[in-house]
């Protein structure tokens, strides 16, 4: 049989969902996002501790997180507007670009001698939690329960 080659489960009153690929895809996604947010918490405190490479790397990861996030987003609320849970994961991840954005913008503004640490040091660890939020709801793909 091909059920198990499509891993589709059929909802009442939507189209076929591929579950489990799409969960695990999703999944993937959000994890990788999660361990980058986290990793640029400890580029931060290698920079915080003198370590010359921290502050470009830092940088490079701040930029690079906010274009995957945001892609992310857009891709997901296009390609999971049907899917139950997808339009909220698009969501959730386009928020999470908005305060990677955020975040980033402090940390340029703190670079250049603004007293801002006090704000940009708190957001990063909401946004480790916002990454899991993400997470988690690409768990939820394709599922009935809310």
């Amino acid at each position: 049989m091909n059920a198990g080659k499509l891993d589709a489960a059929v909802h009442p009153g939507g189209p076929a969902v591929p579950g489990g690929a799409l969960r695990q895809g999703w999944s993937l996604v959000t994890v990788l996002l999660v361990a980058a947010v986290f990793m640029e918490a400890v580029f931060a405190g290698a920079m915080l501790s003198g370590a010359g490479w921290a502050r470009p790397v830092h940088a490079l990861t701040a930029a690079l997180l906010v274009a995957a996030t945001t892609a992310a987003g857009l891709v997901s609320l296009v390609t999971l507007r049907r899917v139950a849970h997808g339009p909220r994961l698009g969501l959730t991840l386009l928020a999470l670009a908005a305060a990677l954005f955020l975040q980033a913008a402090l940390g340029a503004l703190t670079a250049k001698g603004a007293n801002l640490t006090w704000v940009h040091v708190p957001l990063g660890v909401a946004l480790v939690g916002l990454a899991a939020l993400a997470a988690a709801g690409a768990r939820r793909l394709g599922g009935t329960d809310m």
